[in-house]
């Protein structure tokens, strides 16, 4: 008897790459903890919080996440980091490339979990929430943005625990089932074995 498995938690992406949201989340995470590592490094450490804040970045520790509700934040994660890099390489910071690549890598990764994110969950963003403003005064612009990295990273750490959560639980059913089946067959051998 042959079982053939796929890998937990693996989808498609829509250009045809491995989707492995557990993996690629933190992927992900890891990419904006440096880009914030590198921003507070060029812009100061102590800039304080950005008091408005980002809502479409903030969710209850409990609340199960829903496709389109995490695609809807990644897309405006997406944008506010893509206007982060567009402020630090015209007007703040334009030569400070380890910044601008690690803002470029992250702005990527965001990207790519978005389209896994559609893959995995199914749905559809609409209407897709319109980028973030950033505000116009130079020190504002770095409250906004250290801000933005900020609530990413605590997004996507949530992001990260709720696809543990769910591969887990998928893990315990694939095992029960795998369990059960077992017993019927190893029933149906014991019981049949003189007729193999």
């Amino acid at each position: 008897m042959v079982f053939l498995m796929h890998g937990w938690g693996t989808h498609r992406c829509a250009a045809g790459l491995p989707c492995r949201p557990k993996e690629l989340t933190a992927l992900t995470k890891s990419l904006v903890e440096a880009s914030l590592t590198s921003f507070d490094e060029a812009n100061g450490k102590h800039l304080g919080t950005w008091s408005p804040g980002f809502p479409e970045l903030q969710v209850h520790p409990e609340s199960p996440p829903t496709g389109p509700q995490v695609q809807c934040s990644l897309h405006f994660l997406a944008q506010g980091l893509l206007k982060i890099l567009h402020d630090q390489r015209t007007s703040i910071f334009p030569r400070d490339a380890p910044l601008l690549q690690t803002l470029r890598d992250a702005v990527s990764r965001v990207q790519q979990l978005e389209a896994c994110v559609k893959s995995y969950f199914g749905g559809q963003c609409a209407p897709k929430p319109p980028p973030p403003k950033m505000p116009k005064y130079v020190f504002e612009r770095k409250q906004w943005s250290h801000t933005l990295i900020k609530s990413a990273r605590e997004y996507l750490n949530w992001l990260q625990h709720k696809f543990q959560n769910q591969i887990s639980k998928a893990r315990k059913t694939s095992k029960m089932k795998w369990s059960t089946q077992k017993a019927k067959n190893l029933g149906y051998f014991v019981g049949r074995g003189h007729q193999l």
